[in-house]
């Protein structure tokens, strides 16, 4: 959140939840039937999640910029994956790679309990 912070975004709401299959099959029907997804289902159920809001100028890019690649063993230190991903299935943060996605993720992970002007 420090991270998010420093780099000039503000975090419009957040939440801490497990997720469900039935969202992560939604959210990731793209790669469900890759063989890498059991496992990664598997580890995105063993625990709770933060999923967050974050607004600001370039939100997207800037976001991506500071989680880094999505393989965490090609990401480098001072990124959230350089630092705290294990590899390309656990990461350790998801972040949306458009405006458009950001709001179909935001409608998925927030159904009820958004409320924006």
């Amino acid at each position: 959140i420090r991270r998010i912070h420093a780099k000039g975004y503000e975090i419009k709401l957040f939440d801490v939840r497990k997720l469900t299959g039935e969202i992560l099959d939604e959210h990731y029907a793209h790669v469900a039937d890759r063989p890498f997804y059991p496992e990664m289902k598997e580890f995105m159920l063993s625990d709770y999640v933060v999923p967050m809001i974050v607004y600001g100028e370039n939100a997207v890019q800037g976001m991506r910029d500071l989680m880094g690649p999505t393989d965490s063993t090609k990401a480098p230190k001072g990124t959230i994956r350089g630092e705290f991903g294990i590899d390309k299935s656990t990461n350790a943060v998801h972040g949306s790679d458009s405006k458009e996605n950001a709001e179909i993720e935001i409608n998925r992970f927030f159904k009820t309990k958004q409320k924006r002007k």
